[in-house]
Formats: C-alpha cells, structure tokens, sequence
C-alpha cells in the first residue's frame, strides 16, 4: 500500500511538471508573437515614414524642375522675339521693307490660248543651189549662231558659177592689160584712136562679165570672203557648197541627210529664233468688250504639276479685227520675252487681265507671301527692326496684288521683296545672328 501510495504521488508530480512545462512553452511562444508582431508594426512605421519623406522630396524636386523650365522656357523666349538682320545682310539678298497701306484690286477676266513662234523670227533654210549632200554638221534642237555651217553639197551647178568667175576675172586682167598697152601707144601716136577706143570697149565688157558672175556667186550666198578665196584656190573643189544658218536660233525642223539629193526648193532646216514669242488668246464674243489693247495680262502655265507654274506678265499688243467664222471669236496677241526659252511654241497657257478696280484698306504684292506649316504667312518688322513671320488671312486678289484683311496694320512694315529668300535662309538657320521659329 506504501509502495502504491509512493507511485500515485510521483505520477502526480511528474503530471504537474509536464503541465508546468507545457504552460511555460505556451507563454514564450505567446510572447514571441507579440514581439514579432511589434516588430513588423515598427517595421511598417519606419517605411510608411520614410516613404512620405521620399514623396515629399520628390515633390520638393518636381516642383524644382518644374519651375526651372519655366524660368528656362521663358529665358529662351526673351531670347528670340524675332529674327535680327543688319542693314548689310538685307542688303545683300535684295530683302526690301515697305509700308502697309491702302490699295487697289483688280477684277480679272480669264483667257486660254496658246504659244507660237514669232513669224518674223521664223527662217526656212533652202539651198541656192542644187547638188548632193555631203555632210551634216547640225541637227534637230541644236541651237546656232548666223553663219554657222548647217551642212556642205556637192554641186555642179556651184561649180560652173565659179568657173564662168574666175574665167570672168581672167578676161577682165587681159583686157586691163591690153588698154593699158594701147593707151601708150595712142599717147605715143604709134596706133590709131580706133584701136585705143576698141581696146577701152572690150576692157569694159569684160568688167561688166566679171561683175555679173561676181553678183552670181553672191546670189548662190557665197560672202566677199568666199568669193575672194575661189580666185585665191582656183585648184580647189569647186563643188563644195555650204548651207549657212542665217540667223541665231534653234533647229526646229530638217529636211537633209547625208546622200539626198536638194533642189532649190527642198525646206532643208527651219531656225526659230525663241527669244521673242507670242501668245496668242482666244477672246469670245461675250467679252470682246472688257479686253483692249494696252491691257496687262498675267501669263501663266502649270505642265501639269502645280510646283512648276511659270508666270510673266506682258501687254496685249494687238487684237483681230475679224472674228472666227467657226468659234466666233477673236485673237489677242502677246508678245512675250523668252530669252531663257522656257515657253515653248505649242505650249498651253492661261491668262488673267484685269477689267475693273476696287479699293482696298490693306494692300500687298502677292511676293510678300509665304507658306509655312500650312499658313499663310508675311514678314512683319517691330520697332526695333527685328523681323518675324505673321499669319495672316487675304481676301481678293489680281496677279500682281492682294488684300489682306487680318494680320497687317496700316503703318505697319513688312518685306515686300523676296521673301522666298527670308523664309530659305529662316529655315536653314544661317543668316546672321537670325533665330527660326
């Protein structure tokens, strides 16, 4: 019973140590939760601080930045308020300044018609004599100068010109010869008058012979230079013809090939001289009234690519007293320097004339307009001379002028001459101390 008593009791308290064991593992792994727990509330404190300083500097930073551009966007922006130019520079690309101011607007009235060749500048090129081609030395586009060899024949018909020539100039030294003789004698009372006289006749006949065949050769369109040659080299080919361009031009049309035969009526080369044409308007009936001679007309043509459109600007010279009876209407002449020959005969062209007036408050040359970004824009010039370009909105317009109804001023200055070359140099940022928008 002791012994049981002894067992029961260690039993006992090896159970109360367990559960004191197990009671103390309990509040350690409680309390290391809790300081677990504190840490990582600590822990999220400390970022939640640190994070809100972060953010505050950087907002700090932006807020920096932020006004710094400004202070450099509106550095640069006093910086260039427009474009400088020295009275030099505009000098030298021929850049003028006007005042806006007042004006007049023509109302137009449109024409069709068509290039030509001025007839009086038109040369059909025939041979004056007939033979064969040898050779050709200029060919069709070629441009000449008066004089130029076109091409050589060979020709009989030449050939017994020269002959009947240098045959005359023979007979005329023998019959100076023979006066000259006969003259002395006479002096010298040795012979009779009627020898004297009969020598003196025949000494004429041969000079007037010389002369026609002289005249001949000069009709066959030789020079004094060539005639004197053919007595020089009797022993050359007398057959050598050449066919000489008789006035500057280009070679619009030819006719010869080395071999053909040419008659004195075979068109071997037209020359057509480009430096001078006309135009030629076709004016209907319903607007016979507005146009008359003197009037300005603006010349103009595309090819068919709007970037390419050539224009001039001439007077109507003349206008056809009689109507076509098929399209009744009338032509109006232009005549046109082309010295670049850049309008060509045949070529299609349109033009403006200007019929009635109108005034207008502000007035410009239609050269005083650019384009930039889309816009239309002109070159205005402040106080202090600087130049910048202003959008600006137009309203009618002829071929030399248009309105501008915003943007200008009177009074105000703007480049009314090459403005192109402004806008060039602008863009290419290197003229002067300049600055491009």
């Amino acid at each position: 019973m002791a012994l049981f008593g002894f067992y029961s009791f260690s039993q006992y308290v090896l159970a109360e140590q367990e559960h004191n064991h197990e009671q103390r593992a309990l509040e350690d792994k409680e309390h290391k939760h809790k300081h677990e727990a504190n840490e990582l509330q600590h822990d999220h404190q400390k970022k939640e601080q640190h994070g809100h300083e972060e953010g505050h500097e950087e907002h700090e930073h932006e807020e920096q930045t932020g006004q710094g551009r400004k202070e450099h966007e509106h550095g640069d922006h006093e910086e260039e308020p427009g474009l400088k130019f020295s009275s030099s520079e505009l000098q030298e690309f021929d850049i003028k300044i006007q005042q806006a101011k007042s004006g007049v607007i023509s109302k137009t009235l449109n024409l069709f018609g068509e290039v030509t060749v001025a007839p009086e500048r038109l040369f059909h090129v025939v041979p004056r004599v007939s033979g064969v081609v040898r050779q050709v030395y200029k060919h069709l586009g070629d441009k000449v100068k008066a004089g130029n060899i076109l091409a050589t024949l060979s020709s009989r018909e030449l050939a017994d010109a020269k002959a009947q020539f240098v045959a005359a100039q023979s007979l005329l030294q023998l019959a100076n010869a023979n006066l000259k003789r006969e003259y002395s004698l006479f002096k010298r009372k040795i012979t009779a008058k009627s020898e004297y006289l009969e020598a003196k006749q025949a000494q004429v006949e041969a000079s007037i012979k010389r002369k026609a065949a002289q005249q001949r050769l000069k009709a066959l369109g030789l020079s004094e230079q060539a005639i004197k040659s053919v007595l020089k080299d009797v022993d050359k080919d007398l057959t050598l013809f050449e066919i000489r361009a008789p006035a500057d031009g280009v070679i619009i049309e030819k006719h010869a090939v080395h071999g053909e035969v040419l008659e004195t009526s075979t068109r071997s080369f037209t020359i057509a001289d480009l430096s001078q044409v006309w135009v030629n308007f076709t004016v209907y009936q319903k607007d016979l009234l507005f146009v008359h001679q003197g009037q300005k007309v603006m010349i103009t043509t595309q090819f068919g690519v709007p970037t390419k459109e050539m224009s001039a600007v001439s007077t109507i010279s003349w206008i056809s007293p009689v109507l076509d009876e098929m399209t009744r209407s009338a032509t109006a002449r232009v005549i046109l320097d082309n010295p670049q020959g850049v309008w060509r005969p045949g070529l299609f062209v349109s033009g403006r004339v200007a019929i009635e007036k109108t005034q207008a408050a502000i007035v410009i040359p239609l050269s005083a307009l650019q384009t930039i970004n889309g816009e239309t824009i002109v070159f205005i010039q402040h106080e202090d001379g600087d130049l910048e370009p202003q959008v600006v909105q137009t309203g009618r317009r002829d071929f030399q002028n248009v309105e501008i109804l915003q943007g200008l001023t009177a009074g105000q200055g703007y480049v009314s001459q090459n403005a192109f070359t402004l806008k060039a140099q602008m863009q290419k940022g290197s003229f002067g101390h300049g600055h491009s928008h």
